[in-house]
């Protein structure tokens, strides 16, 4: 039985894709722990000063995006074939996919685009508060306290980003569940009873 977030494929090389896909997932749960905590992996996190802390946050939000557009890419593949041999049934005549292109179809590789589309828009935003001499953009600032030292703060920019982040990582992953890229963690095998599958869900979320 599948354990929770384990990989279900069916690429002709299973073992290769898995681990492909199983690396990205977990370079993504490392980014965002680091973005919430400044930690770093295999670092002791009270080796890091606080100003270390905060500046490692803010280079989480590359790694988390970097991230996503790869579980994008990866996806991108399985998603299209499905979808545009969809549309061709849909659509037989040559005059009908004129009428209806692939690319307005509301279908998952389109959301996938738009999700890539957002993603380069996030990173964008990043280059673009690296390079402003305005404070109003950037994702923290340096400030010098009562006592003179210099103390990273991050800002709202940060927060927002980050939430923004974490709504598209639960969109990507969606898509890639609901066309059986990875699996939900429940065995799907018809063999499976209905109660077991039950019970085993009950399992899954008491040891959680």
């Amino acid at each position: 039985m599948y354990e929770p977030g384990e990989l279900k494929t069916f690429n002709p090389n299973k073992e290769i894709a898995k681990e492909v896909i199983l690396e990205v997932i977990i370079r993504h749960r490392d980014a965002l722990k680091q973005a919430r905590t400044g930690e770093l992996v295999g670092v002791a996190i009270e080796t890091l000063g606080d100003n270390q802390r905060k500046l490692n946050q803010v280079r989480a939000l590359n790694l988390i995006i970097s991230a996503q557009r790869e579980m994008i890419t990866i996806s991108r593949p399985t998603i299209y074939f499905k979808d545009s041999r969809s549309w061709n049934k849909k659509w037989k005549k040559e005059e009908e996919k004129k009428e209806h292109p692939f690319e307005k179809e509301k279908n998952d590789y389109n959301k996938l685009i738009e999700l890539k589309e957002f993603l380069k828009y996030c990173a964008d935003l990043i280059i673009a508060a690296e390079k402003s001499p305005t404070i109003d953009d950037d994702f923290m600032i340096t400030k010098t306290d009562t006592q003179g030292e210099e103390q990273n703060q991050l800002t709202e920019n940060f927060s927002e980003m980050l939430d923004e982040l974490e709504n598209s990582y639960e969109k990507i992953y969606l898509l890639m569940l609901t066309n059986k890229i990875v699996s939900a963690g429940i065995d799907e095998d018809e063999d499976v009873s209905e109660k077991q599958k039950e019970e085993e869900a009950v399992r899954r979320i008491i040891e959680s």
